[in-house]
């Protein structure tokens, strides 16, 4: 959820700068951004964590692996964005660094988790089964979900990786929908 408010702020800065320049929002750039279907796919590979809990434990790597090929193959294929795919690329990287050294597993601060009154670690659990609440630690906790975003109905834990990323998606969303040279037009290399 945390991620759907950086693509609303990607369109809402995009939709600022171009009512200051005066023009409007390029939607048709969109079409022009290579593998969209890739994060959504991306996404859809990390439903059987909530839906399928016990079945996607026994081969986390399999659907985490899906989901992480998806978006790197995303950001290699639009590379020519270069600062949004930097800031997404390390996002992803951080996450999926965390994730692998915790056996496919993302943790979570447990005084991230004390900020949401009734959420248990089983309840962690029940409702993801790639998370685990750090009480007895893990391996560079920093990078988990230790960041608590006590905000009402996207409230939520996130990582540095998950910032990076959402300041990769707004920054791709703004360069597509401003830039005013059709890429059609640009010669590739």
């Amino acid at each position: 959820m945390v991620l759907f408010v950086f693509v609303l702020a990607g369109f809402l800065i995009a939709t600022a700068v171009n009512h200051i320049r005066g023009v409007k929002n390029q939607y048709g750039n969109l079409s022009f951004v290579r593998g969209l279907w890739l994060p959504v796919a991306g996404l859809l590979a990390e439903l059987p964590f909530s839906r399928f809990p016990d079945f996607a434990a026994k081969v986390p790597w399999l659907f985490t692996g899906i989901s992480y090929l998806c978006i790197i193959v995303f950001l290699i294929l639009n590379r020519r964005r270069l600062t949004a795919v930097i800031l997404a690329g390390a996002g992803t990287l951080c996450n999926l660094l965390v994730i692998v050294c915790n056996n496919f597993r993302m943790p979570v601060s447990p005084s991230a988790l004390a900020m949401f009154p009734g959420m248990t670690p089983e309840a962690v659990y029940a409702k993801k089964a790639n998370y685990f609440v750090a009480t007895g630690g893990a391996r560079l906790y920093f990078l988990g979900d230790v960041i608590p975003v006590p905000v009402p109905c996207i409230g939520s834990f996130i990582s540095v990786g998950d910032i990076l990323l959402g300041l990769g998606i707004a920054c791709l969303i703004v360069s597509v929908l401003t830039e005013s040279t059709s890429p059609r037009r640009l010669v590739r290399k």
